[in-house]
């Protein structure tokens, strides 16, 4: 037997504006008709209410099954069923990942379905970080979804995955899919978030950062420009946020990332340590009294 599907939509359906001058004997008939189908619901929630409360005495459960089954098709007979669902929010989340979750047909009771059941499976999807699901009778679902936003790329054993700012995974990606830094080491994930909004406070250096390395699950090691190539950047336990703008100051000064550059070390309170490509430690730049960061060697 061919299992008929509802319709979804991702926008709600604009209701007809109603026609100027129109029969006033309609208009009533068609709100007696609303009225009788608030009624009807009414009813039936009453209904369910009695077949919990039997559940609940001595008489056997498949009497309580049985009630409530009968109950929902005749609300299903009357026209009380899933025709139109509307999805809201949602723009990674496939129409039919919905469509499963939720788990009905074009001849579901709409008030059969178990909403707090629905908004789980909903938020089991990847992409789905939080759901709200209401019945618009007769016919119609709606669904609300906010969806989780990628910050990074965490790597493990040679396995890729977006992940959200709580360090959630989403889905697996292949290792360049998106312009997102990648991020690796213990504790990675879950600390990333943090990381990024200290470098925030100098966007046009956080926007080079292309990997993040968290080492001994207590600080990082950046990468600039480049996963492979780039200029390694060694931040201390402490004061990372102090050390990052310091970094700043020093390239807007002294242009120091231009320069071939394999390494620099703000993991010391007292000195910068700077790395040529070519291995040898160039002298830091001049930069005044040093701030105190309070960082520790690695």
């Amino acid at each position: 037997m061919r299992r008929l599907t509802p319709s979804l939509s991702d926008a709600p359906k604009k209701r007809a504006a109603p026609a100027k001058g129109g029969n006033a004997r309609r208009q009533a008939r068609a709100w007696r008709r609303r009225l009788a189908m608030a009624g009807m619901a009414a009813a039936v929630s009453a209904g369910l209410g009695l077949a919990t409360v039997a559940a609940m005495s001595d008489k056997p459960a498949q009497l309580w099954r049985m009630a409530t089954a009968e109950t929902l098709t005749l609300t299903a007979r009357a026209g009380l069923t899933v025709s139109d669902i509307q999805a809201v929010g949602r723009q990674r989340t496939g129409t039919q990942d919905i469509l499963k979750a939720l788990g009905v047909s074009a001849s579901t009771p709409i008030l059969g379905l178990d909403l707090m059941d629905a908004k789980r499976r909903v938020e089991s999807l990847p992409w789905v970080a939080n759901a709200e699901i209401e019945r618009r009778l007769p016919h119609t679902l709606r669904v609300v979804i906010t969806e989780r936003v990628p910050i990074a790329i965490s790597q493990a054993d040679d396995r890729s995955v977006l992940i959200d700012a709580k360090g959630t995974e989403i889905v697996a990606v292949s290792r360049h899919v998106a312009d997102l830094p990648i991020v690796t080491g213990r504790g990675a994930a879950e600390n990333f978030a943090a990381l990024r909004a200290e470098l925030a406070r100098v966007p046009a250096l956080a926007a080079r950062v292309k990997a993040a390395v968290r080492v001994g699950d207590r600080r990082w090691n950046l990468k600039l420009d480049s996963v492979e190539n780039g200029i390694e950047i060694r931040l201390p336990e402490t004061g990372s946020a102090a050390a990052w703008t310091q970094l700043a100051e020093m390239d807007a000064k002294h242009r120091l990332l231009a320069r071939d550059i394999a390494l620099i070390d703000l993991r010391l309170p007292d000195r910068v340590v700077v790395r040529l490509s070519n291995g040898r430690t160039m002298p830091p730049p001049n930069l005044g009294p040093t701030r105190n960061r309070g960082g520790q060697s690695a």
